[in-house]
């Protein structure tokens, strides 16, 4: 789920794990809030919470994008619209609720190998309108990671070729697989000037993964983690040397490895992200014995601000982060695509990232 349009105090994060692990562990939720910027939700002035109304998810049964009430106490969610795909779009793989009432969407597809990105605004009851391409949204490869800067005119986002289709049997009743990016992983982040269409990339040599794409509050500082992918049991990858950087996307460079470091995570780091601030951030760990939550500033050493005991049977499925002022960022994880799940980059593949959804007032 994802951060609602206008500006909010929270946000909820999902956690990959085994679902029989999968629970919601409430002192960690309390915990986070005052990791950042050392605000709580309600000590965050000038970013009032305000309820969502409406639930926006990738379509079904045909559809291409549905928008829903959200369900309350005593009412349940029911429909508002239903949007039919564009011509020559793919499938819908991420939402994300902009600034000022926007919405982006990417929708990727497998034959030609494509995501084209669309922007449109809600009506006050509900109705997708102005649904339209993005200047410059269409580019031969998959799309993971949106994020958008608070003046609106700086999108964000990971690239990845597609995986090769396997070979399709006559007659055969398997269904479709998903899409997919190519292995092995390669770190590739984009930013596309939303008013010219303009596009800018930076990249990483070597097997590597980019994730936590989110942008500090002075519109022009980009942060996110990288990670070198080294061989592991089968053909899984353990993501190690994962770091913490921020460029500045108005200065020179092309490089991912050419950005400020703001932190060397340590072993076993789960998911790290730049705070607004473009300096500080916050984080969690797995650990045998605990889940860590904790926060950094640059040129410091990491602060752990909570433990949270790992009992037998269990595991932290849900994690409040809160900076008090929105991201408007579809924020993965160590990999953007969600491949990586406590460290380690899985082969078995099951959808672009988790973002497929998004919150509005």
């Amino acid at each position: 789920m994802q951060r609602e349009s206008e500006p909010v105090s929270w946000r909820i994060r999902r956690w990959a794990a085994p679902a029989a692990l999968a629970v919601l562990v409430g002192a960690a939720i309390a915990a986070v809030g005052a990791t950042v910027g050392g605000e709580t939700p309600r000590e965050a002035a000038g970013f009032p919470y305000r309820t969502p109304r409406f639930l926006l998810a990738a379509g079904r049964q045909g559809t291409w994008l549905d928008v829903r009430t959200m369900p309350r106490t005593g009412a349940p969610e029911r429909p508002v619209d239903a949007v039919r795909p564009p011509d020559s779009a793919g499938a819908v793989q991420e939402i994300l609720a902009g600034p000022d009432g926007r919405f982006v969407v990417a929708a990727s597809r497998s034959d030609p190998c494509e995501t084209r990105l669309f922007r449109f605004r809600l009506t006050g009851d509900g109705h997708v309108t102005g649904l339209a391409p993005m200047p410059g949204g269409t580019t031969p490869a998959l799309v993971a990671g949106l994020a958008m800067n608070r003046r609106g005119d700086r999108l964000a986002y990971t690239t990845a070729p597609c995986a090769p289709e396997p070979p399709h049997t006559p007659g055969s009743a398997d269904p479709p697989r998903a899409l997919a990016p190519a292995s092995p992983a390669r770190a590739a982040l984009t930013v596309l000037d939303t008013a010219t269409g303009n596009r800018r990339t930076w990249s990483a040599a070597g097997p590597s993964v980019v994730g936590e794409i989110v942008w500090a509050r002075d519109g022009r500082t980009l942060g996110y983690t990288i990670g070198d992918l080294v061989p592991g049991a089968g053909q899984d990858a353990a993501v190690q040397n994962v770091t913490v950087r921020a460029t500045d996307t108005r200065a020179g460079g092309s490089g991912l490895r050419e950005g400020r470091v703001l932190f060397r995570a340590p072993g076993g780091v789960s998911s790290v992200t730049m705070g607004p601030d473009g300096r500080s951030g916050y984080g969690m760990m797995r650990r045998p014995d605990a889940t860590v939550l904790f926060a950094f500033t640059e040129g410091r050493p990491m602060r752990v601000t909570r433990t949270i005991p790992q009992t037998p049977g269990t595991g932290v499925g849900v994690v409040l982060v809160s900076s008090g002022e929105p991201r408007y960022a579809c924020l993965n994880g160590l990999d953007a695509f969600g491949r990586a799940i406590d460290g380690t980059v899985r082969t078995t593949f099951s959808g672009l990232g988790h973002c497929d959804s998004a919150m509005a007032s």
